[in-house]
């Protein structure tokens, strides 16, 4: 059976050869129709189009793939009904490379292929957010230094005026702010020159004319006509039989006033009329025998009109315009200063990003821009003409959330400016909840007033059938936006053609007896009527309430949590739901409920602790609040520690966490060590001292010391002291044996060994959550991971790239351990709610006060009114709003304020059966009364006519809308507050049931059948023999195996010791991950201390930041030019060199890193002739990779053990596998397994008489010994390959050698 289209779908699906913009309302299946469109252009029997003629651009990369298998699964649909057509079966193999993609990935294919049109090196790469972000603020720090230098007199007004006290940070955040914002339009330059000057006024009336200062004062004009309406009801009011008439007189007069301010069109008239205005006295009211409610009713009313006024005049009218003028004047030089600076600041990220071949998805839009249009003409180019040739049709999903560069970039390849129309537009404006990221709505909006609804080369088609939602759900949401949405706010009409109508079909409702008896009886009724299941509901809770001090609910974040948990519970008893698979009523689960908030930060985590403590299993995935985890920020702590411990958070953080286990009162006795120092000082000294002393004597174990009798006078304060010398200690010989890693340690590696060494990673999964805790880690490790890819190296920059993520707000979710079947309440942002729908939705959080932080900032933007700026007089230390900011600010603000109109909207239209509204107030039924009298004022009005606009624009939170406006229609929808008694006594019936339920538990479980649980203990207990083998990595490149190596060396030293959090007086259970003996440890003192001495030669050294690895580097350089050095060239190794840089196989970095000298005294050794002689004889091999197999007893047999993820899980099941068991496991792994083992040999020839191989070294050491400790396994290995290879030829390796650049020697093993 086909499917039914309505008549406005099947337009949407059929027309052709036009600009369509199809205006889809929420749940009005506009991805299905889309889809339909695309099947029938490529099945169209006369014009039949490629899939890969069309540009199909998504908003998300989900979106995208999700299209593609639509669109496939579609053909293969037309297929089963044509089978053999072969322009489906073309249609199906072109989909995979058509272009159903997102804006970002377009732009990136076309700068992929043509990036040689702008001058762009085609290895560029995507840079990690946190890479760019230290760029940038390395090159925002080289800007201004380059300006604090030389400063020019604007400059030094500038940073007089708007830095903050001792630091320019302001200053930063003000040039970055306006250097994101202008990369949203086509041409950044161009867009900042714009409003250069446009402070520049004179008279009033430029004033009057500035562009900015239009919408300040339509929006007051606005505010105004309103107070003529509050003074027209009063007055009416007083013409009523008995109402006082007394005030009549004063009230016209009032009105009259009002009146001629609203005839005023310009600021300067308004801010005279304003600032002159006089009221008369009312009248008294003495002898008033009328009803008094309408008495203070009119002064109310009167009132409100006075208070607006006086708002308006001290936000806008502050000063005379002259005064404003001349502020303006003075503020120009700041307004091109920190434009000047955002241009050049603008020219060093590009050229420094242009150095490191990075692109951020910025640039990527620009460049394609750069490829499609000429920015000087603004006219298409080449390329994009070959693109419009490509396209027969671009399709636009979710057009409403488009930026200026989307626009410019799409237009530019469609065939606009050929006069053929072939741009397809989807979306609802009403939807368009992205402003954050620069989405701009009115693009959509301006489309949407000039497409005709008549036939036309320019059509709009609106899409207003709902098949989401119930009836009930729909007709409440519309009820709710033809009052508060209009176009003064919101910029959107909300009227018949707005509205959603029903189009889902749902079974009725059952007329049947409540089965949870009389409360869920009582909770159906609101003001004695009976409500359906399926009507919305408001629940209030008054935040005030005297009942609530001194208990959990005092927190407001608490109180709501409880009262979601209640709506739950009864929910889960009486609501009924449709099942999707046999499309009748159910109980509903929990999976069915999903609770949406405005920002799950602080609300989120308060709702799963309260709803999992009532019993409802809640979820929640965070899109922030990683860095802020225990378990993350401990790990941080000891990585800023490692790399520089003289910080007192970090130090105190660590010894505090269980890696060194300190109490408070063991941290205290450290503090009091030496008080006149910072405490890392005194905490150093202190364990230098002891570290020192613990070769000479030993410290005491107060523990030990006890079971022998000893120190049994000893005071308390002593037994604190000693104890915590000792955890000190302890701490500290493991520090000081990490901090020598952090040189040649990889950090993600560095990372696994801090969790291992110290035990925290087995503490944090014995944690609560600890699923999630342990996730949260791999994360970072992950994160470690990509920043080694990035052009950042070495702990310090880790650690900054880390500390910029948090310092830019750049957070990351939690690790997500639930799935998407799980039987649980859903806890998510109203934003991620966006293109979902759940049969029962919670929106909590609705007395919440809107976030209005962007508006009071030092300087504002806004797209089309320019930059607001505070006038500010560093000299005088005098500061104060211009105008202009004052302007542009309540625009933002009002634009806002039409954001969260579209926000609540999205939020609403997420239900498909049951929405419920929850919200506290402060004082809930006084301001609910309030609501109602302000409700009755304009009940008068049809149900579609919006409330007042100043009510609308005054609002402060989402009840300031909704409260009104469900309340215009009289008892039509539940609005009820939940008493706090109920709560309570509903808290306590919770508790009662919860223990009910457990006694009933364990009755059940002392019942059980004793054979039965025996069973299943069996069952539970059985193991996968080859669980070892799971675990188990099959290949290894060399580097790999030598870390490990050192890792096991680096064990080896380790005392038996226990880790600090499993510390108990009684006897310890020593952890199996450090059982681990070893008899190295001069060798790993050499080492150390080559670390220490490599580490201070780097801090000698005055290198840039991205050199800070330098011996890693050093060491690449080496082989480089070893590697492409010509040992028969007559030329020097200076020619060599430079030709090798001029030719691009050695980079200039790489250049001033190797001493010419130190080649040049190899090449003329003995060993450089031996190797210009094999090269001649064409024998001379360098740089060869290999993969080899090898069975775990050869590994062995070199130095290398089996695999350490082996080896824990073998420790894992140590009591129940038998000495013969694993010693099976073990042979059976070691004749049948191979372990695939990579790795790339510097250099070997081949003389008569067998192989030489030689190993490049330039670690920095004393001895030759301490090379050969460290490589001579290796370097067997590589033997070991080399007579494998040449196995057939019947050589053998006859030398093995390394050379040391450091030493300058060869070395001979």
């Amino acid at each position: 059976m086909g499917v039914s289209w309505t008549t406005e779908q099947q337009q949407v699906i059929d027309l052709r050869n036009r600009n369509i913009l199809v205006s889809a309302a929420a749940g009005s299946g506009k991805t299905a129709v889309l889809v339909e469109r695309i099947v029938k252009i490529i099945t169209d029997k006369n014009h039949p189009v490629d899939i890969d003629h069309l540009l199909i651009v998504t908003f998300t990369n989900a979106a995208a793939a999700e299209m593609r298998e639509r669109i496939g699964n579609a053909i293969e649909k037309a297929l089963d009904e044509q089978p053999g057509d072969e322009h489906l079966l073309r249609q199906l193999t072109l989909i995979h490379n058509a272009q159903i993609t997102t804006i970002d990935s377009f732009c990136l294919y076309v700068v992929r292929n043509h990036f040689h049109e702008i001058d762009l090196e085609p290895n560029f790469r995507i840079g990690d957010e946190g890479e760019l972000k230290l760029l940038r603020e390395d090159v925002l720090g080289k800007v201004l230094e380059q300006n604090y230098e030389e400063p020019s007199e604007a400059f030094s007004d500038f940073v007089e005026g708007y830095a903050s006290g001792r630091t320019d940070a302001a200053l930063n955040e003000m040039i970055l702010q306006l250097y994101e914002f202008s990369r949203s339009y086509p041409w950044p330059e161009k867009w900042l020159d714009s409003f250069v000057g446009a402070y520049r006024i004179e008279t009033r009336e430029e004033l009057d004319r500035a562009e900015w200062l239009a919408p300040l004062t339509e929006n007051i004009r606005f505010v105004l006509k309103d107070c003529e309406q509050l003074l027209k009801q009063a007055l009416a009011v007083t013409q009523q039989d008995d109402g006082p008439d007394m005030y009549e007189k004063a009230v016209r007069s009032d009105l009259e006033k009002y009146e001629g301010l609203s005839k005023l069109t310009s600021f300067c008239e308004l801010s005279g009329a304003l600032s002159d205005i006089k009221y008369d006295r009312l009248a008294s009211s003495r002898g008033f025998e009328g009803d008094p409610d309408k008495l203070e009713l009119v002064k109310s009313l009167r009132e409100q009109a006075k208070d607006v006024v006086k708002k308006l005049c001290k936000q806008y009218f502050f000063c005379s315009p002259e005064m404003m003028i001349e502020q303006l004047e003075r503020t120009e030089p700041m307004l091109e200063e920190v434009v000047r600076l955002t241009k050049q600041f603008a020219d060093e990220f590009a050229a420094a990003k242009r150095r490191k071949n990075l692109v951020d998805f910025h640039d990527v839009e620009h460049f394609a821009l750069q490829i499609l249009v000429d920015e000087e003409t603004e006219k298409a180019k080449k390329t994009a003409e070959e693109f419009r040739d490509t396209f027969e049709e671009i399709m636009i999903d979710e057009y409403q959330d488009s930026n200026e560069v989307q626009e410019t970039l799409l237009r530019s390849i469609s065939r606009e400016e050929r006069g053929e129309n072939n741009i397809f537009m989807v979306g609802d404006v009403k939807q368009s909840i992205y402003r954050f990221r620069l989405a701009r709505p009115e693009l959509f909006m301006k489309k949407y007033d000039s497409y005709s609804l008549e036939e036309s080369t320019t059509q709009r088609i609106d899409l207003h059938k709902n098949f989401r939602s119930r009836e009930e759900v729909l007709t409440c949401t519309n009820d709710i936006f033809y009052k508060i949405m209009a176009r003064s706010l919101g910029n959107v009409e909300y009227d018949a053609e707005a509205a959603l109508y029903p189009g889902a079909s749902y079974p009725a409702m059952p007329v049947q007896e409540n089965p949870a008896g009389e409360k869920a009886a009582e909770d159906e009724k609101v003001s004695g009527k009976q409500i359906n299941g399926f009507t919305p509901e408001i629940l209030l809770a008054d935040s005030n309430d005297e009942l609530l001090e001194d208990t959990d609910f005092s927190d407001k974040k608490t109180l709501e949590a409880k009262m979601v948990a209640e709506k739950i519970r009864h929910l889960m008893k009486t609501q009924p739901v449709t099942d999707k698979a046999t499309g009748e009523l159910r109980m509903a689960r929990y999976s069915d409920i999903v609770i949406l908030l405005r920002s799950l930060s602080g609300w989120a985590d308060s709702l799963v602790e309260v709803l999992n403590g009532n019993g409802i299993p809640a979820h929640t995935v965070s899109s922030t609040g990683y860095f802020s985890t225990v378990e993350v920020q401990t790990v941080l702590s000891m990585l800023r520690l490692l790399d520089n411990p003289r910080q007192d958070i970090p130090m105190a953080a660590v010894l505090r966490s269980p890696m060194a286990g300190l109490t408070d009162e063991e941290l205290a006795v450290l503090r009091l060590e030496d008080g006149s120092v910072p405490f890392h000082e005194a905490v150093l000294e202190l364990a230098e001292g002891l570290y020192e002393e613990d070769g000479q004597k030993e410290i005491s174990n107060p523990e030990a010391d006890q079971k022998q009798g000893k120190n049994a006078d000893e005071k308390p304060e002593n037994h604190i002291e000693s104890t915590a010398h000792r955890k000190l200690l302890k701490f500290y010989k493991k520090y000081r044996q990490l901090r020598q890693l952090v040189p040649d340690t990889p950090i993600h590696e560095l990372i696994e060994i801090i969790l291992c060494e110290t035990g925290y990673g087995h503490y944090v999964a014995a944690m609560p959550a600890g699923n999630r805790r342990t996730a949260n880690l791999n994360m970072l490790l992950e994160k470690a991971a990509a920043y080694e890819k990035t052009s950042y190296k070495g702990l310090f920059h880790f650690v900054r790239y880390i500390d910029e993520l948090q310092k830019y707000d750049v957070d990351f979710g939690e690790a997500d351990m639930v799935g998407e079947n799980e039987d649980v309440v859903r806890i998510m942002s109203i934003h991620k709610s966006k293109g979902l729908e759940f049969p029962i939705v919670i929106v909590s959080g609705m007395g919440k006060n809107f976030n209005k932080q962007d508006t009071r900032s030092k300087m504002v933007l806004h797209p089309e009114l320019g930059i607001g700026l505070d006038y500010m007089d560093g000299k005088k230390r005098i500061k104060s709003p211009t105008i202009a900011k004052k302007a542009i600010a309540k625009q933002i603000d009002l634009e806002n304020l039409g954001e969260e109109l579209r926000v609540l909207y999205v939020a609403l239209t997420r239900a498909k059966e049951k929405l419920i509204l929850i919200g506290t107030l402060k004082d809930a039924p006084e301001k609910l009364e309030f609501f109602r009298q302000q409700a009755a004022l304009y009940a008068h009005s049809s149900d579609t006519t919006a409330i007042p606009y100043l009510t609308r624009e005054s609002a402060a939170g989402y009840l300031d809308w909704i409260l009104p406006a469900v309340l215009s229609y009289g008892d039509k929808y539940p609005v009820r507050i939940v008493e706090a008694a109920e709560l309570v006594l509903d808290e306590v019936e919770n508790q009662l049931e919860q223990n009910e339920n457990l006694t009933e538990r364990i009755v059940e479980i002392e019942a059980a059948d004793t054979q039965l649980v025996g069973q299943l203990k069996q069952r539970f207990s059985q193991r996968y023999p080859y669980q070892t083998d799971i675990l188990r990595k099959n290949k290894y490149s060399v580097s790999e195996l030598k870390h490990r190596a050192m890792r096991e060396k680096f064990e080896a030293e380790q005392e038996e010791t226990v880790p600090a959090f499993l510390e108990e007086p009684v006897t310890p259970t020593i952890p199996l991950f450090i059982q681990r003996q070893g008899i190295v440890e001069q060798e790993a003192q050499n080492k150390a201390q080559d670390a220490g001495q490599e580490a201070e030669s780097k801090a000698e050294q005055k290198i840039e930041s991205n050199t800070a690895n330098r011996g890693a580097l050093r060491g690449t350089a080496v082989h480089r030019v070893m590697e492409c050095y010509d040992f028969t060239s007559e030329k020097s190794v200076q020619e060599q060199m430079d030709a090798m840089e001029k030719e691009e196989k050695i980079t200039a970095d790489m250049r001033t890193l190797v001493k010419e000298r130190i080649v040049a005294d190899f090449v003329s050794s003995e060993t450089g002739k031996r190797m210009a002689l094999a090269q001649r004889m064409g024998a001379l091999y360098r740089e060869k990779p290999f993969v080899m197999g090898f069975t775990e007893e050869e590994l062995e047999n070199y130095g290398f053990g089996a695999d350490s993820n082996t080896d824990s899980c073998e420790n894992i099941y140590e009591k129940t596998d038998s000495d013969q068991e694993k010693e099976e496991q073990k042979r059976i792994r070691h004749e049948e397994d191979l372990t695939l083992i990579q790795g790339i040999i510097d250099v070997f020839w081949i003389e008569k008489d067998g192989i030489v191989l030689l190993d490049y070294k330039t670690d920095r050491v004393q001895q030759a010994k301490e090379l050969i400790d460290r490589y001579e396994t290796q370097l067997k290995l590589y033997a070991d390959v080399l007579e494998r290879v040449f196995g057939a030829r019947k050589l053998k390796v006859k030398e093995i050698l390394i050379y040391s650049f450091s030493l300058e020697k060869l070395i001979t093993l």
